[in-house]
């Protein structure tokens, strides 16, 4: 399988695990993380994600080879294209908190995954390109809005219209990733994220999370309006009575049992 998946705890980290193919995306892979993501949001001690590649890459890009052989004509392609795409939107849409430690280059489809993790570290070595002009295709995957979004339609611009690769510092200074660290502690670095966000309140983490995909989409008065909703509900929850005495007491929540 390319895909290797292991918990540790309540983290869950999802391995693309193809090196000998730079952890291409091909309709294989799409299909085995949707089928992990699906799995994942039904186990109900599952509390982080991270997604991560084997090897010295983390996913080279998309395997359009496979899309020019396998379809022909627009509107074959386009179907076979949206099957990759629907595996960035499951991962996208989980409820979960998703982590991408990004090991070595992210390119194309590989930096479009990336962008669908809610929280980016970068190990040194990492690499991060939109390169599709340079095949001469447009930008796919949701390069456009995830990219405008995240490091605003200036950087944006940029990237998608020079196809230039940057460092991971760079990245970093521009906000594509979130932390940068020694290849050698990206793992242990990313672990320790997920467990720590993985000692939250579940269902508040999960309404934080709709929350804040509404927020990319809506103006700060829907916001507004769905976060009083959200918050004026979760404060009569079990976790919200945890919470709260753990406040009064002076120790860590127990969420576990709330």
């Amino acid at each position: 399988m390319p895909l290797h998946v292991e918990r540790a705890g309540p983290v869950v980290t999802l391995r693309l695990d193809d090196p000998e193919r730079r952890n291409a995306l091909d309709p294989v892979l799409a299909a085995a993380i949707r089928a992990a993501v699906a799995s994942v949001g039904e186990d109900r001690g599952a509390r982080c994600v991270v997604i991560t590649g084997t090897g010295a890459s983390f996913c080279s890009g998309a395997d359009l080879g496979a899309v020019r052989q396998a379809a022909s004509g627009v509107l074959a392609r386009r179907e076979l294209l949206q099957s990759y795409y629907r595996a960035f939107l499951d991962l996208r849409d989980l409820d979960l908190p998703v982590i991408a430690a990004v090991n070595g280059p992210a390119i194309g489809a590989g930096l479009n995954l990336a962008l669908c993790a809610d929280i980016r570290i970068a190990g040194r070595s990492a690499r991060f390109g939109a390169t599709f002009v340079r095949l001469g295709i447009h930008a796919g995957g949701g390069a456009t809005a995830m990219l405008s979004r995240l490091v605003g339609p200036g950087h944006a611009a940029e990237l998608l219209l020079s196809g230039e690769i940057i460092d991971a510092a760079r990245a970093l200074e521009i906000g594509l990733v979130e932390r940068l660290v020694d290849d050698s502690r990206l793992a242990a670095e990313a672990a320790a994220l997920g467990a720590s966000i993985a000692t939250g309140a579940p269902a508040v983490m999960r309404m934080t999370k709709r929350t804040l995909r509404h927020a990319q989409a809506a103006d700060f008065a829907a916001v507004l309006e769905l976060e009083s909703l959200a918050q004026a509900a979760s404060q009569d929850a079990p976790e919200a009575v945890e919470g709260w005495a753990a406040f009064r007491e002076k120790r860590p929540p127990n969420f576990a049992d709330a």
